[in-house]
């Protein structure tokens, strides 16, 4: 109980105005520490469309397979649709002025072949289409990790425009085949109008065919005929005159030239109806092959119907070449029969002119195997002139089949190969279109490094605040003779600033050889950091030399609101409106921009700015030092029992 009557005494022991607020204010540095710092981070990622990005959009359309391909104003538009981040569309060059000046945080830049490696889809060595993220740590290290964080989206968005364009291309490839498909049901066209010629030529063969038999059947009447009156010339051939004598003979040889030229003439259609035959077996046969090699022909119906009038084209023309073989041998049987006419009728020579019935029958049968001869010379003529509608037949059936050839292997050109490395390497392609090539102008390469900024201004910032908290901010002594206000400000200044630079010194030289800080401008480094360390040992000397405690109270403050407000982590695009307001005005917003430049690299005019507002920062806060000591040479109640002391 003791001890709690103890505590309660501490507590009481905070009267008067400004007392009071002592327990208030220690009971809110865990909201300000806590609670601005949430406030100021917590949803950052949620406010990614306030963050500048760069877009620039390099490429170049081109015509491919019959479609424009543009993937990079399609990429464009989909960027548009969906906000990630505050997108700037800009050329390269405002590009990369504004990346490296700050007002963009990285750009994404289409490059001008992105949709010809696009179109090269249905190609047999497609290609992947690069696109190129520019970062620059100088400008925030957080946000280059942002980019980072939000590439997968970008990735999804750059397929996705890519496979619209693949979808078009290949579109077009559908397209050409349908033209292709086109010509071919042309060309299956003409190949049906050939076999329609061809069915043409057969019937009109046959009818040839037919009048060839019915001459036939007339020279065999005839000869019949011959042989009737032969018989009875042979019963009365002691009174054959001797007219029968002169001209009986040469009766019978124009039967033997007759017949003759029947055999003659039936042996050259026999050879046309058999060349005929072999002609269309061939077709058939080659109809069957073309459907062998080509099964998804075989299905077509022309192509069926084709092969069906071939074949029953191949059936006619053998039925044909029969008949032929028939006729043949009649007119041989007949021939031979007037061969033996021509050697019997010297015995009958001698009864002829008593033979004069017989001998009007002969000449009777004589006629009928000159219509007979007549007749299988009409067939023959009309057989020729079938033959020739079917040669045009089986012309236009060729020619419509290479046709259909030609166009089969342009197809299968158009097929890329089934090669295993080609396949998986388009399927690798095609299953991941683009790619996404990431440079940094000024790389930070590793967290530490990039974040080293932010903590050296932490670090800077507390020990000005701790070093008065040891250090006497004004010599009371000085201050009470005749010491001007400049060098009591200046005496109770230069210690902690001395501290203060050879403890910026200690600290970069153990981030340096320790972890490996290796700053790209080494000197520029030291200096800034020396210069930031008097800078802030000036501002928390002004505030304790003015203030007293409260002013240690106030820096304290402005640490958390510095933490919070300066860009160290975050882009201050994606803190709330308050801390983007108080940004420009912080000192340590320019040691962090400072320190980004002398490690990581960039501007050096930025890196000047920095340094003058920093010398700026020290320069006014010794002048209002100065002016708080000449105000503390006038002694009141007040300073002579303050309210509150540490």
């Amino acid at each position: 109980m003791k001890a709690i009557r103890l505590a309660w005494l501490e507590l009481r022991r905070f009267r008067g105005p400004l007392r009071r607020l002592v327990p208030v204010v220690l009971i809110l540095v865990p909201l300000l520490y806590g609670g601005l710092y949430l406030w100021s981070n917590w949803d950052p990622y949620g406010r990614l469309d306030t963050v500048p990005v760069a877009v620039v959009n390099a490429d170049r359309p081109v015509d491919a397979n019959g479609e424009h391909i543009d993937a990079g104003d399609q990429f464009v538009r989909q960027l548009r649709a969906n906000r990630i981040f505050d997108w700037h569309f800009t050329d390269s060059a405002d590009a990369r002025r504004g990346l490296e000046h700050g007002r963009y945080y990285f750009t994404i830049e289409v490059p001008p072949e992105f949709s010809s490696k696009l179109a090269s889809a249905a190609e047999a060595d497609p290609k992947r289409a690069e696109l190129l993220i520019t970062k620059n740590d100088a400008n925030g290290y957080i946000a280059g990790i942002m980019a980072d964080t939000v590439k997968s989206e970008l990735q999804n968005q750059i397929n996705a425009a890519a496979h619209a364009t693949y979808a078009r291309a290949l579109y077009g490839e559908l397209d050409q085949a349908r033209e292709k498909l086109q010509l071919a049901s042309q060309a299956s066209k003409d190949l049906v109008k050939g076999t329609e010629l061809s069915q043409q030529g057969t019937a009109a063969m046959t009818r040839g065919l037919g009048g060839v038999r019915d001459g036939a059947g007339r020279i065999s009447r005839g000869v019949g005929d011959i042989s009737e009156a032969t018989a009875e010339l042979d019963a009365k051939l002691d009174d054959v005159t001797d007219f029968t004598a002169d001209r009986l003979p040469g009766a019978v040889n124009s039967l033997v030239n007759a017949s003759s030229t029947a055999v003659s003439s039936l042996s050259s259609i026999k050879t046309a109806t058999g060349f005929i035959r072999d002609r269309a077996g061939s077709g058939v046969a080659d109809l069957e092959e073309l459907g062998r090699k080509f099964p998804a022909v075989a299905e077509d119906e022309v192509y069926k119907r084709a092969l069906d009038n071939a074949r029953k084209l191949a059936d006619a023309t053998a039925t044909a070449d029969s008949d032929a073989q028939q006729a043949l041998r009649t007119a041989q049987d007949a021939n031979k029969q007037a061969l033996a006419l021509q050697r019997d009728i010297e015995p009958l020579q001698k009864h002829v002119r008593e033979s004069t019935a017989p001998m009007d029958k002969l000449t009777s049968g004589t006629s009928e195997l000159s219509g007979g001869a007549n007749g299988v010379t009409s067939g023959l003529s009309t057989l020729v002139a079938s033959s020739g509608v079917l040669k045009t037949g089986a012309d236009q059936l060729n020619d419509g089949a290479k046709r259909l050839e030609n166009l089969i292997n342009g197809g299968l050109q158009r097929i890329p190969p089934t090669n295993p490395t080609q396949v998986a390497h388009a399927a690798d392609v095609l299953g991941s279109p683009t790619t996404i090539e990431t440079v940094n102008l000024n790389p930070a390469k590793v967290y530490g490094r990039g974040l080293a900024p932010f903590f050296f201004s932490i670090a800077l910032w507390v020990f000005g605040l701790f070093a008065y908290l040891l250090l006497k901010p004004v010599n009371t002594r000085a201050l009470a003779n005749r010491v001007g206000a400049a060098t009591i400000t200046f005496a109770g200044f230069l210690p902690a600033a001395a501290l203060g630079i050879i403890g910026g010194m200690v600290l970069y030289a153990a981030v340096d050889f320790g972890l490996g800080l290796q700053p790209v401008h080494v000197l520029w480094t030291l200096g800034l950091v020396a210069l930031a360390a008097t800078a802030f040992v000036a501002i928390d000397h002004f505030l304790r030399t003015a203030l007293g405690a409260v002013g240690d109270l106030l820096s304290l403050v402005l640490l958390i609101v510095q933490l919070t407000a300066s860009g160290g982590l975050y882009p201050m695009e994606t803190t709330p409106a308050p801390f983007q307001a108080i940004h420009p005005y912080l000192p340590m917003t320019y040691l962090v921009d400072g320190l980004r430049v002398t490690i990581s690299g960039g501007l050096e005019e930025n890196l000047l700015r920095d340094a003058v507002v920093l010398a700026g920062f020290l320069v006014v806060s010794l002048f209002l030092t100065t002016f708080a000591v000449m105000r503390q040479r006038t002694w009141t109640i007040g300073r002579l029992h303050p309210q509150l002391e540490l």
